[in-house]
């Protein structure tokens, strides 16, 4: 809602006394007014309308940037050397770094981060405006609005920009993912395998600490960069090989038995925001030449 036509303080005292004795009032001279623009008057306005409409707003543009950040510093993790399984759009003449040559950081990411936090920054200052506001009417909002408004747009829509320029020229590394699935992967088997053998018959506390025992001694070989171990340390285990038939044990220790319903949500969002692609029409009518 728009602050309306209601003079210095909000009273419409000034528009009362120009209107009296012409059967026309302030509030039906104001949705004339507004209703050409297709917009609505707040209920209750003083000199301005309330600076928590402005909190309302940069918070939300503040959740947008939220979530994008949230995207870019996992992008700024997977794209790094320990995981390297995705990377930025990265140009053939591309320069990392001016000294170091070697260097492909990603830079699309961390703008959007930074740019993200000053959204978040910004929305912390017009909660102050809308809190800190004595009787509706103090000076102390009217510098920073001048900047906060303007600046968050502005950043939004930077941050927006990149995160689609990130999306369109994304890099998978199918290869390196599935090497840290060999290297992880078996600890995700764990409880699997656990369950399988304690079914079985087998002690579960017992069974937990030999797989707690057979892990830690996985965990040194990958620290010693050595191949992950640890199927093979528990499939020649006496406490599950004696319980666990060898085909059952490849089934219990593969990767894909344990991503439940990952692909199937992932695919059903990926067809929502598909389906949102398509901008919805303009419902406000310009009005053009003489009209």
């Amino acid at each position: 809602p728009s602050k309306g036509l209601r003079g210095a303080v909000g009273t419409s005292a000034s528009y009362a006394a120009l209107l009296e004795g012409s059967g026309v009032s302030p509030d039906d001279v104001e949705s004339r007014v507004l209703g050409a623009f297709g917009l609505t008057a707040s209920m209750i306005t003083g000199q301005t309308y309330s600076r928590r409409l402005d909190y309302v707003v940069i918070a939300n543009v503040g959740a947008l940037a939220a979530s994008a950040s949230k995207f870019a510093f996992d992008m700024r993790i997977l794209s790094s050397s320990p995981f390297g399984e995705l990377g930025e759009p990265f140009g053939a003449k591309q320069v990392g770094s001016s000294a170091m040559p070697f260097k492909r950081n990603p830079i699309m990411s961390e703008r959007i981060c930074s740019l993200a936090r000053l959204v978040n920054g910004n929305a912390t200052v017009a909660w102050q405006n809308a809190a800190d506001n004595l009787l509706e009417r103090t000076l102390d909002d009217s510098a920073n609005r001048r900047t906060i408004i303007a600046e968050t747009f502005l950043a939004a829509d930077e941050v927006i920009a990149l995160a689609h320029k990130i999306v369109a020229g994304l890099r998978v590394d199918t290869a390196r993912i599935a090497a840290n699935l060999a290297r992880f992967g078996p600890f995700a088997a764990t409880e699997a395998v656990l369950m399988a053998a304690a079914r079985y018959g087998g002690d579960r506390q017992a069974l937990h600490e030999r797989l707690r025992e057979l892990s830690m001694t996985a965990w040194e070989s990958l620290e010693r960069s050595d191949k992950n171990p640890l199927a093979d340390l528990i499939a020649a285990d006496p406490a599950f090989a004696q319980s666990i038939e060898p085909a059952e044990m490849r089934a219990l220790l593969d990767p894909s038995r344990h991503i439940g319903l990952a692909a199937e949500r992932a695919r059903e969002f990926a067809a929502k925001v598909r389906a949102m692609e398509k901008p919805a029409p303009l419902t406000l009518e310009i009005l053009k030449g003489n009209e």
